[in-house]
């Protein structure tokens, strides 16, 4: 994609990596103040667990963490064991650049160039956030006997390990995989026609190159997993997750996670051999599940001794373990981890043979990401049942010291469920936070998730959302509007192609919501909208079927077809259309999803229209943004947008 013209238009640079279009300057005390939660909101990730060595006996894992004087994030070593405190940083690869990861799949060696080189991993990444990942090879010369001269395509990576590259064209590579053999990797690309992703396989031995892959062609002809006695429609069907049993006496297992049973994805275990299916959580009663579940189910992990899987029960999340002999061998335990709650991921070090061990990346209202130890064995022995007679065992973690955020400076709060009915009748479940209880009535703000199949959820909100709570008093509204994941996947199809303006629709009943029922609480009248990606689509489409109920808008990356739509609306409609509230966009300038053209041709519209309108572009950055110099600027000059046209009543 060719680099945009930006030609006669005329734009300022207040910070690094940042062109503003039709904007001021951002007061220095609000760089000043937000510094305390931008501090707090840098979490450590989980990346992946590193492969045990010789002699290796604890084992390590690989995070990502931006360090405060870093424009990116970096990657760290961290010893499985919470007691050693070492975090060992192992990338310098700071490119001034929005660089995007999309896989690290940690490797036990290879021979590509003549010398085995053991350990470090494959990498998928990009280099300016398009989402274009190139394949790279990550290693560390103390871990082999021969020393490699550099490369033309390596990064300058010192004093970390070295990082080359393995494929030099503008082709998209990722989902790295390697075999249990460990002499296998596979990989996906677009490398055939610039469209098609296909799979890609070559050896990590023999001196074989990535260059001299081979693909699986789609006219194999895979065999097709077939239920019996489903209760769905096919085309409303879909499969996820399907993993072979690890036990060598049951080669036809299959356990997978599947809407094929009901309105929720449930996990299933099917023996191809029988025919039998043996539904784990399907909640429908006459199916008899082991444990129904009455929530979307996900991130299905098959090891030798435990299948592990998490719930997502209203925007929180609960982890639940099979184990495949012994005592419970039928019975599905809930992990309660002893924390104040939230959405946290979980991570199983299976590949080094320890399925009893799992790291977990815990997010709250109280924290951003911070990783903490989980050693389930020997916890087994302490079930208990809850009132509807479901097994569970709390837990305590062992929280890894050097991989918990700076804590926060400043007041935090749970968020409170908050549920509306819809234009049609359909409850809209909203997650709400407001700055005082309720005690007083404040400005709102609605801040509406992208994809369009996300969910707004428990977790740690955005820095400028704990100012916006604080600093200038204002509510916030997270809607999970039709289309949204977790509720089912009948709630998901309700804004499929002719109804996607439904989930507008169901934006204006919250504002009806606000105003009939509310009002002791939230000012109808100062309320702003806000949304990344698809919620970027949703702020625009809100301004324009509502233009005298905002007070102002933000889209960040929007799906932008609305200049068209504008632009050929008559003109007695076309003002109406555009109402008169003051649009601010962000947009990354290497967006391959959509490009800034979109974003640049919305802010002319509007602006030519009369409405104040605000541009911010963002260069080597893509679809999200991850540079420190961006990130901090956007966000000061958001809460500088709304200070100004959401201002708190005299």
């Amino acid at each position: 994609m060719p680099p945009y013209d930006y030609g006669e238009l005329e734009f300022t640079q207040p910070a690094k990596q940042i062109k503003a279009f039709n904007m001021g300057p951002v007061p220095q005390r609000i760089f000043d103040d937000m510094r305390k939660y931008e501090d707090s909101n840098r979490g450590f990730t989980f990346i992946c667990f590193e492969k045990l060595s010789d002699g290796d006996h604890s084992g390590h894992v690989i995070v990502s963490h931006r360090p405060a004087d870093s424009q990116i994030s970096e990657f760290w070593r961290m010893n499985l064991d919470p007691q050693d405190t070492n975090l060992e940083r192992i990338s310098y690869f700071d490119l001034g650049s929005g660089r995007t990861l999309a896989s690290f799949c940690p490797i036990p060696g290879e021979d590509w160039r003549g010398f085995w080189r053991r350990g470090g991993a494959i990498l998928a990444m990009d280099l300016d956030g398009n989402e274009y990942s190139q394949l790279w090879r990550y290693w560390e010369d103390s871990q082999s006997t021969t020393a490699l001269p550099p490369i033309e395509g390596e990064l300058q990576n010192e004093p970390g390990g070295r990082i080359e590259r393995l494929t030099h064209d503008s082709f998209k590579y990722s989902n790295v995989v390697v075999s249990d053999s460990n002499k296998i990797m596979a990989f996906v690309s677009n490398k055939e026609n610039g469209t098609d992703l296909l799979v890609y396989v070559t050896e990590l031995t023999d001196s074989r190159t990535v260059n001299a892959t081979l693909f699986i062609y789609p006219e194999a002809h895979p065999e097709q997993i077939i239920l019996p006695n489903t209760t769905e429609k096919p085309e409303e069907t879909a499969y996820h997750q399907p993993t072979f049993s690890r036990d060598p006496a049951k080669p036809h297992l299959i356990y997978l996670i599947s809407n094929a049973y009901g309105d929720f994805h449930s996990v299933l275990a099917y023996d191809r051999a029988s025919g039998i299916v043996v539904h784990v959580t399907t909640p429908e009663p006459d199916l008899r599940a082991l444990r129904p579940i009455n929530w979307p189910c996900m991130n299905l992990r098959v090891t030798t001794d435990y299948i592990y899987f998490r719930a997502n029960a209203d925007g929180y999340t609960n982890l639940f373990v099979w184990p495949l002999s012994g005592p419970l061998k039928d019975t599905i335990v809930e992990i309660k981890p002893e924390w104040e709650g939230g959405q946290f991921s979980y991570h199983v070090n299976s590949a080094n043979g320890r399925p009893h061990e799992l790291v977990l990346g815990l997010v709250s209202h109280l924290s951003s990401s911070s990783l903490a130890y989980l050693d389930i064995k020997g916890r087994l022995e302490d079930v208990k049942r809850d009132d509807s007679g479901g097994a569970y065992v709390s837990v305590p973690l062992a929280r890894y010291t050097q991989a918990v955020p700076i804590p926060p400076a400043y007041r935090t709060l749970p968020a409170r469920l908050l549920r509306f009915k819809s234009f049609d009748g359909l409850e809209i479940p909203c997650m709400y936070y407001h700055p005082n209880d309720s005690k007083s009535v404040v400005p709102a703000v609605i801040s509406i998730h992208g994809g369009p199949e996300g969910q707004s959820t428990s977790n740690s909100r955005s820095p400028i959302h704990w100012y916006i709570m604080n600093e200038l008093g204002y509510a916030i509204i997270y809607p999970n509007v039709r289309g949204s994941n977790g509720y089912g996947k009948r709630f998901m199809a309700l804004d499929d192609v002719e109804k996607r303006e439904d989930s507008v629709k169901d934006i204006g009943a919250l504002l009806d919501h606000i105003e009939h029922t509310m009002k002791n609480e939230l000012d109808p009248s100062r309320i702003a909208v806000i949304g990344g990606s698809y919620g970027g689509y949703m702020t625009l489409a809100c301004m324009i079927h509502f233009p005298t109920k905002f007070a102002c808008g933000l889209a960040n990356f929007p799906v932008a077809h609305w200049p068209s739509f504008l632009e050929n609306t008559a003109p007695v409609r076309r003002a109406h259309r555009r109402g008169g509230a003051p649009l601010q966009i962000a947009h990354g300038d290497t967006d391959s999803r959509i490009p800034v053209d979109q974003a640049i041709r919305m802010w002319e519209t509007v602006l030519k229209s009369g409405v104040h309108s605000e541009l911010m572009v963002c260069a080597k950055e893509g679809h999200g943004f991850k540079q420190k110099s961006v990130i901090e600027y956007t966000n000061a000059a958001k809460l500088h947008f709304l200070e100004r046209f959401l201002p708190v009543a005299k």
